[in-house]
């Protein structure tokens, strides 16, 4: 995953890890990383097609099971954009390609804690469809 200059810090280095057991979740069909980065209670919400899609972590993995993945440990196109962090609360914009669409995801994260035992997790993941099968059709 490619990444745009952003600053570092134990924070980022772990959202970032989460950003990747995304990506590798979704992208490899690795059900664990999925589970690893999203809490239980995890929405996605956004238009894919001409649905308007909001539904829960067990729907997407679901989903994801359907779908035609890559094998685990095969190159994939996604860019980590931004991180921003407000104290136990973060947004991770990534820009990627899977299942045939590229996609802007905004990923909002909560840590379970403060500190640095505090765990990160996807609670939202809102996307956008730039070109592939996930436009509306005309």
């Amino acid at each position: 995953m490619a990444e745009q200059g952003m600053r570092g810090g134990a924070d980022h280095d772990a959202i970032r890890r989460v950003v990747t057991d995304y990506l590798e979740g979704m992208i490899w069909n690795d059900e664990a990383r999925l589970r690893r980065a999203f809490h239980p209670g995890a929405l996605q919400v956004g238009h894919f097609g001409d649905t308007y899609e909001f539904f829960p972590l067990e729907d997407f993995i679901d989903w994801v099971k359907g779908e035609e993945t890559q094998p685990p440990g095969t190159p994939y196109e996604a860019e980590l954009l931004s991180i921003e962090v407000t104290g136990t609360v973060a947004v991770a914009r990534v820009r990627d390609t899977c299942f045939g669409t590229d996609f802007t995801d905004y990923l909002l994260l909560v840590k379970d804690r403060p500190g640095a035992e505090g765990r990160w997790q996807i609670v939202t993941k809102a996307y956008h469809v730039h070109s592939g099968r996930g436009l509306p059709r005309a």
